[in-house]
């Protein structure tokens, strides 16, 4: 989709709230808002992303990015439809708005403007602006807490994200990557030249030499765990492997900058920051 659509709205038909039964939404971070808006019950169908709240697991799925195809949404019999800007093909989005189905197409950037952009347009979508920006409110609490515990900590531990499907397809993620949470968890990107992904190099890696190595949950278990991690070339030299280093984060929540952006943040800042997360008062007992 073209840039020039960014944080647009496009709506074919506002519709009253109560006519509003059957909602399809593709994009973790979308589902995860209408849900946070008290719509979850009212997702008819959702993308394979979409696994939070688990209720969504349980419903039909359109499918996954490029596979997702106009008739499997519109067989729902949608009263609106909520996708995510360059998650599925234009000629997806030209189709359900010339049959008249209400859609909504919202940015998907992985900045706080974005997410806050998400909430405005989903929850207007909704005619639910009261609990938008309620929602907002919550948010911005949160993320100011994150950002007082970044604010007291000296650390800035280099971090690196792998995004790994077994140990023969892996990825290192720079800047504008999926990993763009590192530095609001008070870290640093490791390879911070690179933009987007970029498949492992093992002298790319030792030279990086990152404090941690991060992982989606599903990715490290992909490798045999840590000690599968260490097996891959280049790990063993760097600080990380020395130390094992070796974390890993669901990757939903990581990556989606939805409303569990502050959550995420605050796990991945405890995981890279050990001596503050010693200090925490509020740490479930073993």
């Amino acid at each position: 989709m073209k840039k020039n659509v960014i944080y647009l709205l496009i709506t074919i038909i506002s519709l009253p709230l109560a006519a509003q039964q059957r909602i399809v939404t593709a994009g973790s971070s979308s589902s995860e808002i209408v849900c946070a808006l008290g719509y979850c019950d009212k997702i008819v169908a959702t993308d394979r992303t979409s696994v939070y709240p688990e209720h969504l697991q349980g419903l039909p799925s359109i499918g996954y990015r490029n596979s997702i195809g106009a008739e499997g949404i519109i067989s729902q019999n949608p009263d609106l439809v909520i996708l995510e800007e360059e998650y599925v093909k234009d000629a997806l989005v030209d189709q359900l708005l010339s049959t008249g189905i209400p859609t909504e197409i919202v940015a998907q950037d992985r900045s706080w403007e974005s997410t806050r952009t998400r909430i405005d347009v989903i929850s207007e979508a909704l005619d639910e602006e009261d609990a938008g920006r309620e929602l907002i409110t919550k948010l911005e609490q949160e993320l100011a807490e994150v950002k007082k515990l970044v604010e007291e900590s000296d650390s800035r531990p280099k971090v690196l994200g792998v995004y790994a499907r077994g140990a023969g397809s892996m990825q290192v993620g720079g800047s504008n990557s999926a990993f763009s949470i590192i530095e609001l968890a008070g870290a640093q990107n490791a390879v911070p030249e690179i933009e987007g992904f970029k498949p492992l190099n093992t002298e790319s890696l030792i030279k990086a030499n990152p404090d941690y190595i991060l992982f989606f949950n599903s990715g490290l278990a992909s490798l045999g765990g840590i000690d599968g991690a260490l097996e891959i070339p280049g790990v063993a030299q760097t600080t990380a492997g020395k130390q094992r280093q070796i974390i890993a984060m669901d990757g939903v929540k990581m990556t989606n900058w939805g409303p569990r952006l502050a959550e995420a943040a605050l796990e991945l800042f405890y995981l890279t920051h050990p001596e503050a997360h010693a200090q925490r008062t509020d740490r479930p007992e073993k």
